[in-house]
Formats: structure tokens, C-alpha cells, sequence
């Protein structure tokens, strides 16, 4: 298992992509990588991480950058008091366990890059805005100039791209997502 978290311009993500498409990561290697949400323009990086195999998670809260390899090895950035960047290798088993512990519940409660990359497009939205207005789905179709089944497709590739079980959920995640204009929930 490696584990990485990046809060700032050190990116290990970057360095564990390039190593996952060298072969250098094994395929019984699981990879995670929790980081901070990125500019727009270092979106293809991180997308570029999940086409190579890693698992990747975003979240809000403040964390450090750090890298965990099979709870064995630890690898934090560190510097000092003039500003000097250099690395510090981790291997004593205590501090590489408070690492995971403070590393997993984060990723536990992070969201997978997935939903949060995957915004749905100008003519999704619209079909969102209505159902969350109550129209049915005829009355969708109609303004849309759209069948009512293209609608219900739609409303189908939208659940199941956040996990929703029903119409109902999809609309309360695509508000808690910053779907909706003005309705992210915290």
C-alpha cells in the first residue's frame, strides 16, 4: 500500500505517476493519493495519476504533504527556520503509524477524484436545474427538445455517477457537489 497526501507545490503525486507508468509500482501495489483540490490547470495531472492505476481522493482540510509506503517507510518534507526544502525519510514504525492514522480518516471522508472532476455538462446541468424545480420528466423533455427517455438516461448516467440510489439523492448530492448555482452544501 502507498499512501500519499499533498497540501502544497511538493507534489509526490506527480513523482508516483511517472514511477506507476515506468512500471515501477507493481500491480499488487495499491495506491493512494489524497491531495488538496488543484488549480484548473493541474487537473490532466491528477487525471493522468488515475489512468495510471492510483486512487485518488480530494478534501478540504488543511493537510501535509507526506508519502507512505506499506506502512514501512514514510517520506515528509521538511525545512528549516532559512527556508531550506529537503526530505526527510521516516522509518521508525511509531511515527509512520500516527502517519496512517492521521492519513486514513481523511481519506476515509475525502471525495474520489472521480465526482469531483466529473462536472457535469452545460445540457446535464439543465436537466438538473428542472428536476430540482420539479418538473417531471416530459415537462424536461419538452423544454429541452429531448424525448423523455433521453431524459431518464441522462438522470441514470447522472446517479450513478454519485452513487445516488434515487432522484431525490441525486438532487442532494449535486447540490452538496456545486452542481446547482449557489446550493454547496458544507
Amino acid at each position: 500500500m502507498l499512501s500519499t497526501s499533498t497540501g502544497d507545490a511538493l507534489w509526490f503525486g506527480g513523482a508516483v505517476t511517472e514511477a506507476a507508468r515506468r512500471g515501477a509500482i507493481g500491480p499488487h501495489v495499491h495506491v493512494r493519493l489524497l491531495c488538496v483540490p488543484p488549480a484548473e490547470d493541474d487537473h490532466s495531472g491528477i487525471t493522468d495519476a488515475v489512468r495510471q492505476g492510483l486512487r485518488v481522493k480530494v478534501t478540504d482540510r488543511k493537510i501535509e504533504t507526506s508519502l507512505l509506503i506499506d506502512r514501512r517507510l514514510a517520506l515528509v518534507p521538511s525545512g528549516d527556520v532559512n527556508g531550506a526544502k529537503g526530505l526527510l525519510v521516516v522509518t521508525t514504525p511509531t511515527l509512520i503509524s500516527a502517519l496512517a492514522e492521521s492519513f486514513d480518516p481523511r481519506w476515509d471522508e475525502a471525495t474520489p477524484w472521480e465526482l469531483t472532476s466529473a462536472r457535469p455538462d452545460a445540457f446535464e446541468q439543465s436537466i438538473l436545474g428542472c428536476l430540482v424545480g420539479g418538473m417531471t420528466d416530459d415537462a424536461v423533455a419538452n423544454r429541452l427538445g429531448v424525448s423523455a427517455r433521453t431524459v431518464r438516461r441522462y438522470v441514470n448516467v447522472l446517479m450513478a455517477r454519485v452513487g445516488a440510489r434515487s432522484r431525490f439523492e441525486l438532487g442532494f448530492r449535486a447540490a452538496e457537489f456545486g452542481w446547482l448555482p449557489g446550493t454547496a452544501l458544507d
